[in-house]
């Protein structure tokens, strides 16, 4: 089983180092301890003292039940069909997840009750109850703390974005006479003509800045038009309101506070996959390649199905052939 080196640029590479760590703890340990003995090598010694120590051993248990929440959430926010709706209640749902950390009974706590006298045989690392106990207040729960900190102060928006949920059709109760009226006042406090345009960065450019008294007309008048639509989530209302022209006429300023979600970025994992997919066409003995067919080359690599029926590649290859080639194929 091979260790996955961590990486502080791809930080998830992390959770399967952990994960391999903790499957050969054991068979890592017992193999620096021999290349010390053979070769006497001092970073093998170095390593396989760490390995001994108890709060090593927590600290890699602790993580691996830590690092695949963690990793889900970001997965989630990396993702290209991400729903800016629900992050609200991802980041919530995985918060409330990671309260697990600090209880009694908690999964990495029983993962390490059950591996205690394996431990002892095998390596020598000799734990009680008590130890585990006193780990868990003196490093669990300040690591835990920072963490959520970390979390909730990445999101502290979290109110503006979940706003946008309104679009949504399938919130809608049956009395709307007053459903969103709150989300709208905390887009317009955001978004609303008393911020100056340059406080509304990246979004001056694209229509001028809501006016309170026209989007709360807007909305009492859109609200009712979506508790009729049969559109299968916010985002796909969303784009109706902003690519619509008929829409767009009639609600110009929600049209863009539509047009403004959709365009918020999220995360710069999709402009980090362009480079790195860049950087495997573009190699050293490619130098020379021009940069349209280094586009077009991207475009296959990034855009393109991971699979294609055979149906397709025939008219793939019938489109290559009606174009004319300097060379025959």
């Amino acid at each position: 089983m091979k260790i996955t080196k961590p990486s502080d640029t791809r930080w998830l590479a992390h959770e399967k180092c952990v994960t391999t760590v903790k499957k050969c703890y054991s068979a890592i340990v017992t193999t620096l301890e021999k290349i010390y003995e053979e070769s006497h090598e001092p970073e093998a010694l170095g390593l396989s003292r760490i390995l001994t120590k108890k709060s090593t051993l927590f600290s890699i248990y602790l993580l691996d039940y830590i690092l695949p929440i963690v990793a889900k959430l970001s997965k989630c926010l990396q993702s290209e069909k991400l729903d800016l709706t629900v992050i609200s209640s991802v980041v919530d749902a995985t918060l409330h997840t990671l309260d697990d950390i600090l209880q009694p009974a908690a999964k990495w706590i029983l993962d390490l009750q059950c591996v205690r006298d394996e431990m002892e045989s095998t390596i020598g690392i000799k734990f009680m109850a008590e130890d585990i106990t006193s780990f868990q207040s003196k490093v669990a729960q300040p690591f835990y703390a920072s963490l959520k900190e970390n979390i909730e102060n990445r999101f502290s928006s979290q109110d503006i974005v979940s706003s946008f949920s309104i679009f949504d059709p399938g919130k809608i109760p049956t009395d709307f006479s007053s459903y969103g009226d709150d989300s709208i006042k905390t887009l317009l406090e955001h978004y609303g003509a008393e911020l100056p345009a340059e406080s509304i960065i990246g979004e001056e450019f694209l229509m001028p800045a809501l006016i309170a008294s026209d989007l709360e007309t807007e909305w009492k008048t859109f609200r009712k038009y979506i508790s009729n639509q049969s559109k299968e989530d916010a985002n796909s209302q969303l784009k109706e309101l902003s690519t619509s022209s008929m829409l767009e006429m009639m609600f110009p300023y929600l049209s863009t506070l539509a047009k403004i979600c959709l365009t918020i970025p999220v995360g710069t994992a999709s402009v980090e996959r362009s480079f790195s997919q860049m950087k495997m066409i573009k190699t050293r003995l490619r130098s020379r390649l021009g940069e349209v067919s280094l586009s077009h080359l991207m475009k296959i690599a990034i855009e393109s199905p991971q699979n294609l029926s055979d149906t397709e590649v025939e008219q793939i290859v019938d489109i290559w052939d009606r174009k004319p080639r300097r060379i025959g194929v």
